[in-house]
């Protein structure tokens, strides 16, 4: 009994302080997958989703799944976005849902200065059905269903639309605690911070552009200055399609994908390098990106280079 009950406090301890609380995605995203700050600057609405999988073919992988959406107001200076995550990973899964507005003030030619403020529900919960434990009374099996707690999250980005953005984040403002008690751990989320940014570059005479993306996170918590990041870098053809590179700490990444008018789908593969692919698959990372825009946008804008 003491064994499992040590496997999964183990476990809410890895699960609910890192891989929960916001996810370093490989796709090719939009800001606000990053910050609150960064929906609606194409100036168009705009519906995405997410799916990744690690290591598929060990049991009890870890994988995800995001649906997220944002929008402008018809004032252009308001905005607003939704996002939704489910992660299972080991014995736990998590959800989470976030609505943000954003606020958009003009500061110079073609640049904008964004603020964005979140309201976050999230829900822990034990996977039964994965669970092996030596004895069926074992106290947190019995006691531990699952948990819920509320937080909140910030974030600000300068940026003008299709060229340029550069965004700082903080989420977990409240440390929010979740009602699911376990004894000697304090449940408690840490607060995450995030910085991300963006520039393109026109490349083949204007018919193409080059784009280069960043995202790092850190929760510099508890004397932990540990910083996980990703750098990603792709050529856009006429809109028609995308091919890409990127590196995140022990993966190489390669990036493709195309366009179907204001549809786009993309694929990310990671190939694990270093130590770690003594121990791994050949590509043990795979992200699956969808994408829909809306022409919700005002005649004088300009679509979506997305």
């Amino acid at each position: 009994m003491k064994k499992i009950s040590i496997i999964v406090s183990l476990f809410f301890i890895l699960f609910c302080s890192e891989t929960f609380s916001q996810r370093i995605w490989s796709s090719s995203l939009d800001q606000y997958a990053f910050n609150p700050a960064g929906g609606g600057m194409n100036d168009v609405a705009s519906i995405s989703s997410a799916y990744y999988n690690t290591y598929g073919s060990a049991n009890n992988s870890p994988f995800g799944f995001m649906l997220m959406g944002t929008a402008p107001f018809p004032n252009d200076n308001i905005a607003a976005g939704f996002r939704i995550t489910t992660e299972s990973g080991g014995v736990l899964n998590n959800t989470m849902a976030e609505g943000t507005v954003i606020y958009k003030l003009p500061v110079f030619k073609n640049t904008k200065l964004s603020f964005g403020i979140s309201a976050v529900f999230n829900q822990l919960s034990l996977l039964r059905d994965r669970l092996n434990p030596q004895s069926p009374d074992d106290p947190i099996l019995n006691g531990a269903k699952s948990g819920f707690w509320g937080d909140a999250n910030f974030g600000v980005s300068l940026y003008e639309t299709n060229k340029y953005y550069a965004g700082l984040a903080v989420y977990n403002l409240l440390s929010g605690r979740t009602n699911w008690r376990v004894d000697d751990f304090t449940n408690r989320s840490a607060r995450l911070y995030t910085m991300s940014g963006m520039y393109t570059f026109n490349v083949f005479k204007g018919d193409g552009r080059l784009e280069m993306t960043g995202v790092a996170a850190t929760y510099l918590s508890k004397g932990s200055s540990t910083i996980n990041f990703s750098i990603n870098s792709r050529i856009i053809t006429k809109k028609s399609f995308w091919v890409g590179a990127g590196y995140s700490p022990n993966t190489v990444k390669f990036l493709f994908g195309v366009y179907f008018q204001n549809f786009s789908v993309g694929y990310t593969g990671g190939v694990g390098i270093g130590d770690i692919s003594s121990y791994s698959y050949t590509i043990p990372k795979h992200e699956l990106f969808l994408k829909i825009d809306f022409n919700n946008s005002k005649a004088s804008r300009t679509q979506s280079g997305k």
